[in-house]
């Protein structure tokens, strides 16, 4: 006969048993678990050698490092404890938020999560089997495929059932329709003093059931007793934005129950088994078989009752996989009131999900080529259009005539800007570019790109960059001038007029890049900022006023001039009318930013000869040959590059760097320079101040650090202000961006290659000179645009993203020839 263990006997407690001998049970069976995954799980050995912790030694249940969801997102049908032919089943999530969850499940946790849900799910139901109405697709019909992971779930909770139906039906487009006239009947042929369980996920039971009873006015009558279950979560219905208590309330309604006898029941893949339903006090319970831990969303710090954060989960029910401590996405808050005398475990509420981090940098990849999208039926004109900056006060009250009047101003001024001489222009923005080093108010932006946009405007470098767009000479902008080699043929630029611009939010400086070279080129300019703008471009074009420049042929002009020919604006994306009014007036459309940004812009009508120039989705990443790794100052000046470029911007601009490859093979091992560059990184966040960090982004920090824990190495700031990622695989890892750095040792940097295309804007490379123009030209082959030494990545060159900005501003007209 065998042994019976501490978690045998944890199952012959109450569901609910609070007291010292279920709590004694409870932490001896998770020892059990947790030294049995340390010694058979090399991967959960080394996470917990890495986090410092030790199951044979004591511990208290918050010493215990949790394990993020995001590990079973990556790594979960790889996280085994058991050998592979125990495994009898690979469950997913239905992920709803993302990619799926995957468990490993033997024979012993299999057999522990069905009897800790009937156990759990009695005490709410009761120990009587009673009919289940589904609200869901039949398994055995021929969209059983639309189920999905939602199969699994569904199955679980049959055993409660004496009978099933399923009421979620199919046509033939595959639509699903709650089937209303089906459910009546069903519940007419049942005993009315039987109550039942109406049971569904959450999201099926709002859209296709709440909405099709509600849009058709009928009320169906379940009999007394009954009880609506449903699971799933909110997810879904974010943006229906309801709430739990309307929700309870309407549904309860069309089904002739009290509110309180609709249950949630909370639970997640990677503790499958484990359900936490609504008890009547409003609060989830745990049972005997968890408990619950709430920690900081930032420090991951342990907090009180009554405080919201991270709920993490503990319970000794997984054996083939180790996962019993979870922390998950979710955020919670613990009964501040309860108290140890209480009938069963922590009571809890679940108050919603940390959002993911929006992605802010130019690295959301197109999957394809952009191409003019379908326009929106419901065009919206803004109510709320903003002039932020224009010398002139706009008469009309209307947005759309609004924009048409500045457009109208703007245009006015061509005659004035395309009289200026180049000269002129450029030694204005040269005088502008000192007040921007200079200037206290844009101190915040001097670490954000702004000092180098200042030294990039230097009068010689502006001119030096006009002269090679503008064929080799930017005086072809002032007059017809003769063609090199040629007396009879002259050639001059005009510029194009009206160049509208659609500013991104994540790196607003780029914009005036673009801005200046446009200027320069003569065309009187229209700029759209970003919601997240927060009055920066207003403030940097502020600058122009009061200051001058005298030409060395005593010409002057002024900023308050020069700001006559610019309108900077902003409208949201909503908006329709004004994006498409804008650009049709448009005669070039200069668009920055991620996916939707430039797709929208590229959706919009345009006049058949204007330019449109995309500065769009893009990454970047880096790649050290082994010839560089010399001694200990090389790769302390390596490492200080490399830094520089993932902290400005903290790595929004497309040109940040992702990911760093690093040939092996060179006299400095790739720890040591891991080590230098974690130093360097340290350094240059005192000269380059990290901005405010969202909770999002710290949580999505968390959780690649916690995949790393597992399969690499992790090295980062206490303060999640950056993170080095050591992964030994050959791949470019997706952007995390706030300075999170994956690093990747390779035999050879010409590995790297293959992993290139056309959406790579930018590889940072040191490397040996023929070793680097090797790789650059395998690199352009790709698609690639640039290969700029390390330290150099973000700085703006001709061309940018393989294009002279100079040559799209500009029309060339001919005099005389033809060229002899």
């Amino acid at each position: 006969m065998e042994k019976e263990t501490n978690i045998d006997k944890l199952f012959t407690l109450d569901t609910f048993s609070n007291d010292a001998i279920s709590d004694k049970l409870f932490f001896n069976s998770l020892k059990d678990e947790l030294i049995f995954h340390y010694e058979n799980n090399e991967m959960y050995k080394q996470f917990c050698i890495r986090k410092n912790f030790n199951p044979y030694t004591n511990f208290s249940l918050e010493d215990i490092p949790p394990v993020s969801v995001s590990v079973f997102k990556e790594l979960g049908k790889s996280l085994s404890s058991v050998p592979q032919d125990e495994i009898k089943l690979t469950l997913q999530s239905s992920a709803t938020s993302g990619i799926p969850s995957s468990i490993v499940v033997d024979k012993i946790t299999a057999k522990r999560q069905s009897k800790a849900m009937i156990r759990v799910i009695e005490e709410v139901i009761g120990h009587q089997r009673k009919p289940f109405l589904i609200m869901d697709i039949d398994p055995k019909s021929e969209f059983k495929q639309l189920l999905g992971a939602r199969f699994a779930a569904v199955t679980g909770y049959l055993k409660f059932a004496s009978k099933v139906a399923y009421f979620l039906k199919v046509k033939e487009n595959n639509i699903s329709y709650f089937d209303i006239e089906a459910m009546k009947t069903f519940i007419d042929s049942l005993d009315r003093s039987q109550p039942v369980v109406l049971f569904g996920f959450t999201y099926i039971l709002y859209a296709n059931v709440l909405k099709g009873i509600s849009s058709k006015n009928i009320k169906i009558q379940l009999p007394k007793g009954s009880q609506i279950i449903h699971i799933g979560g909110w997810k879904k219905l974010e943006s229906e934005k309801i709430s739990k208590d309307k929700f309870n309330i309407e549904l309860a309604h069309c089904f002739g129950i009290e509110p309180s006898d609709i249950i949630d029941i909370y639970g997640f893949t990677e503790q499958m088994g484990l359900n936490y339903p609504d008890m009547k006090d409003g609060w989830k319970h745990c049972s005997v078989y968890s408990k619950v831990i709430v920690r900081d969303v930032v420090t991951h710090e342990v907090l009180p009752a009554g405080k919201e954060g991270m709920l993490e989960f503990i319970s000794p029910i997984p054996h083939s996989y180790p996962g019993n401590v979870i922390l998950t996405d979710d955020l919670g808050v613990i009964d501040p009131n309860f108290t140890s005398n209480e009938v069963g475990g922590e009571r809890f509420k679940v108050l919603g999900r940390i959002k993911k981090a929006e992605v802010r940098g130019c690295g959301d990849i197109l999957s394809q080529k952009l191409t003019f999208v379908k326009k929106r039926e419901d065009k919206v004109v803004d109510k709320h259009l903003q002039v932020l900056l224009h010398a002139e006060s706009l008469k009309a009250s209307d947005p759309l005539l609004q924009l048409q009047e500045l457009i109208v101003k703007l245009k006015a001024k061509q005659e004035w800007l395309r009289h200026q001489p180049t000269e002129a222009l450029i030694g204005l923005i040269a005088e502008v570019a000192k007040k921007w080093s200079d200037d206290t108010s844009l101190a915040f932006l001097k670490d954000k790109g702004l000092l180098f946009l200042s030294s990039w405007c230097d009068y010689n470098h502006l001119s030096s960059m006009a002269h090679l767009g503008i064929k080799g000479n930017y005086q072809y902008l002032d007059q017809y001038l003769a063609f090199p080699n040629s007396e009879k043929h002259m050639l001059r630029a005009n510029a194009r007029g009206l160049v509208c611009h659609w500013l991104a939010g994540n790196v607003q400086i780029l914009g005036l890049f673009a801005l200046v070279q446009s200027i320069i080129s003569k065309n009187v300019n229209l700029l759209k900022v970003s919601s997240r703008d927060n009055g920066v471009f207003e403030t940097i074009l502020n600058s122009f006023k009061g200051v001058y420049y005298k030409t060395a042929q005593g010409y002057t002009i002024t900023g308050d001039e020069l700001l006559d020919t610019i309108g900077l604006i902003y409208f949201s994306h909503h908006a329709d009318l004004l994006g498409e009014e804008m650009s049709k007036q448009a005669d070039v459309r200069i668009a920055w930013g991620g996916k939707s940004a430039v797709e929208t812009v590229c959706g919009y009508p345009t006049k058949f000869d204007a330019e449109t120039i995309i500065f769009g989705p893009k990454l970047s990443c880096a790649v050290i040959a082994k010839e560089m790794l010399t001694d200990e100052s090389a790769v302390k000046k390596l490492a200080r590059r490399i830094s520089v470029d993932v902290s400005v911007f903290d790595q929004t601009g497309c040109a940040s760097p992702h990911n760093l490859f690093i040939e092996k093979g060179s006299n400095i091992s790739i720890e040591k320079f891991v080590e230098a560059l974690a130093k360097a990184m340290e350094r240059t966040e005192k000269q380059i101040p990290k901005g405010t960090v969202s909770q999002e982004e710290v949580s999505a920090i968390h959780s690649i650090r916690g995949v790393y824990d597992f399969k690499g190495k992790v090295i980062g700031s206490p303060t999640m202000s950056w993170t080095l990622l050591i992964d030994t695989q050959v791949k470019l890892a997706n952007p995390i961006y706030s300075r999170t750095l994956f690093i990747h040792p390779v035999e050879n940097l010409m590995e790297v290659t293959p992993l290139l295309n056309e959406d790579i804007q930018t590889v940072g490379l040191a490397a040996p000179n023929e070793r680097a123009i090797s790789f650059a030209e395998a690199a352009a082959q790709r698609g690639v645009a640039r290969c700029p030494q390390l330290g150099r990545m973000l700085n703006f060159e001709m061309p940018w993203d393989g294009i002279f900005l100079f040559d799209r501003l500009v029309r060339w007209s001919t005099l005389g020839g033809p060229l002899r």
